[in-house]
């Protein structure tokens, strides 16, 4: 075992870590994992002392650190980088630690330089996140295994999950740190699906943006090398340096995208608002799609505010609804009826033939369900900035009942904050009415409004609730 202090070590990996060039790391994909967050990854796996551990990119070697310091017996890792594989070595005093190409070698050869006659109980690491382009490519004549990846996202992380598959026993364990947008990005879906259908999700930890100078946030994927039909998944956060349990759900629950609830009342509202209701796309099946004017008159994103613009009247008539695209957690959607105006590309346009649809569905998109429900199951409660783009508008749950009391208040509820005084205390008043009766539209009782209200306060900037 190193003699190491954890003081010590973390000086020293990161002194190593500022030594290497900035634009080499940013081009691989290359941020080393502080050594508090491997200990603590390492003792929520709680590994047996006799367990073969493997981290086949090791860098400066922080899980092989945390792996020794619990006690554990068999450690291995592996880095295509000479100076990270001699600064891992001096740091851990392990003779385990061998140069190679982990992502370009078949598993068998992987295990072979690494002087293993079998597979590891456990691989645990942070792989390097980078695509593969033109500079970017995994140098193999494994032609089925590049297939694959590339298929799945060509993305170097990729490469590291189908090398880890090969490399761990049938019941052994992988634990990962990759990007959150993992769990949801369209161009991942075939690696998602595989794991749903032939793994076992033991844990998903959601550790936010916890690297600095990385665009992105992270999570530690967890998942054993088997499959077991009746799983519970097990989501958890960090918080304050400790992983905290928020729910679990069934593994069988997802079909592709996965979702992180941050709690049982969030993954109990989630399936409410699924059962019963029709998605936007199923109704509106008007344009939904980024404007496409040049014209000086043209609205932009900045001259849209919440149920009008800037420095223009909102129309009487049309059929159009304007959204600024950029959407942040603390502003929610701000959009407004914009009758035949002109939109230019930062502006996202909802068109429906019906002029009391548009108004209606002004309300839906404006309420705090609805930015809840966005915020929370569409945007995977991203921290960053996202967009209003069709791809997440169209998954909104829609009530369309054209005859009830409900939809006729809803439509003069929104006419109403078109003419108040913008943020005015009327205006107010008359947003938390209409916030009420969206709840009321979608059969929310009053404990689930509570706390949509109450994390939608959290979130949001408090001049979109008054200053409370």
């Amino acid at each position: 075992m190193t003699k190491l202090t954890i003081d010590d070590y973390s000086f020293r990996s990161n002194d190593f870590e500022n030594s290497l060039d900035e634009d080499y790391k940013k081009k691989n994909g290359i941020f080393y994992t502080d050594v508090q967050l491997a200990i603590e990854i390492v003792d929520y796996l709680d590994i047996d002392s006799k367990s073969i551990i493997i981290d086949p990119c090791c860098g400066a070697g922080s899980f092989l650190y945390a792996a020794m310091s619990s006690g554990c017996e068999n450690v291995y890792g592996a880095d295509l980088v000479d100076k990270a594989v001699k600064m891992c070595k001096s740091l851990t005093d392990l003779s385990t630690i061998k140069k190679c190409d982990t992502l370009g070698k078949k598993g068998k050869d992987v295990l072979k330089v690494l002087g293993l006659k079998e597979r590891a109980d456990y691989v645990i690491g942070n792989p390097p996140y980078a695509p593969m382009e033109k500079d970017i490519v995994i140098d193999t004549d494994d032609y089925n295994f590049l297939r694959s990846v590339k298929d799945a996202g060509s993305n170097l992380f990729i490469a590291a999950i189908y090398r880890a598959f090969e490399i761990t026993k049938d019941e052994g364990y992988i634990s990962y740190i990759i990007p959150k947008n993992f769990l949801h990005v369209r161009s991942y879906s075939v690696l998602r699906r595989e794991i749903l259908n032939s793994k076992r999700i033991v844990s998903i930890i959601d550790i936010g943006a916890y690297f600095s100078g990385v665009r992105g946030e992270q999570i530690v994927l967890t998942l054993q090398n088997s499959h077991k039909s009746d799983n519970e998944i097990r989501i958890m956060k960090l918080d304050d340096h400790k992983f905290v349990d928020c729910c679990t759900v069934p593994q069988s629950f997802y079909k592709d995208e996965i979702l992180l609830f941050k709690s049982k009342e969030e993954y109990s509202i989630y399936c409410k608002m699924q059962k019963p209701y029709r998605k936007f796309a199923d109704i509106c099946t008007g344009y939904v799609g980024r404007g496409r004017s040049t014209s000086d008159e043209a609205v932009t994103g900045r001259d849209i505010r919440k149920f009008g613009f800037k420095d223009r009247e909102v129309p009487k008539k049309g059929k159009q609804v304007f959204i600024q695209n950029i959407y942040s957690a603390e502003s929610g959607i701000i959009a407004s009826f914009a009758g035949s105006y002109e939109a230019s590309q930062t502006v996202t346009i909802f068109t429906d033939g019906d002029e009391k649809m548009c108004r209606y569905i002004l309300g839906i998109l404006h309420s705090r369900l609805c930015n809840f429900y966005l915020y929370k199951f569409c945007y995977n409660s991203s921290k960053l900035t996202m967009h209003t783009d069709r791809k997440y508008l169209e998954n909104i749950p829609l009530v369309k009942d054209d005859k009830s009391n409900e939809f006729s208040q809803l439509i003069e509820a929104v006419k109403a904050l078109e003419t108040l005084d913008y943020m005015g205390p009327d205006w107010f008043d008359m947003l938390d009415s209409m916030n009420r009766l969206v709840y009321k539209i979608y059969n929310i009782d009053e404990k689930e409004a509570t706390y949509i209200d109450a994390e939608m306060l959290s979130i949001q900037s408090k001049r979109w609730s008054n200053g409370k």
